[in-house]
């Protein structure tokens, strides 16, 4: 049983106490008509559910907000890698000295490994994870998926196109079948 047919099954029982107990309280005591009220909503909100309208809604309202405090930071982290790139680009392209090295190669001041003095301190970025992995975004397109995507579809894209892309097949291409391993571990992380 999917959760779609348990709400509807739901909403349809709330609706059914919500017609007896207006029935109730037109026959027997007003009371019953004030119980209707909070069952009512209740029906309400399941119908909107299984509709799939709150779903929708909640991805107008998460588009509108931007991007989350995880999306942030992996945008942060990118940037820092791609600052960390230009840094050993630039070191390789003067010899190795790296930029703002003296005339011998030292570079006074600066950090390196050890950090200052050699004092074996390191920075909280140079003791971060790895960013080179893939955002949601690019998974969900590695995949052909839309974001609105459910795990169970996520995983038989997946599986269909694991036996296709595998490198042991006839149309197997390795590197293509990495990046959809990758695209997929991202998604069920």
């Amino acid at each position: 049983m999917t959760n779609r047919t348990i709400v509807v099954g739901l909403a349809g029982t709330f609706v059914g106490m919500t017609a007896l107990l207006v029935i109730a309280g037109i026959v027997l005591h007003p009371i019953a008509l004030a119980l209707a009220v909070p069952f009512g909503a209740v029906s309400y909100f399941l119908w909107y559910h299984a509709s799939g309208r709150l779903r929708d809604q909640a991805r107008r309202s998460a588009e509108q907000a931007g991007p989350t405090e995880r999306e942030r930071a992996r945008q942060r982290a990118r940037a820092e890698a791609n600052r960390e790139r230009a840094y050993r680009a630039a070191g390789a392209a003067d010899g190795g000295r790296g930029p703002g090295a003296g005339p011998g190669g030292s570079r006074r001041g600066a950090r390196g490994p050890g950090g200052p003095r050699g004092s074996g301190a390191r920075g909280p970025r140079d003791r971060a994870p790895s960013t080179d992995r893939m955002t949601e975004r690019e998974a969900y397109e590695t995949l052909g998926l839309d974001r609105t995507a459910d795990g169970e579809t996520v995983r038989r894209t997946y599986r269909e196109r694991a036996k296709r892309l595998h490198p042991d097949g006839e149309d197997g291409d390795e590197e293509e079948f990495k990046r959809l391993n990758e695209a997929y571990e991202t998604l069920t992380d």
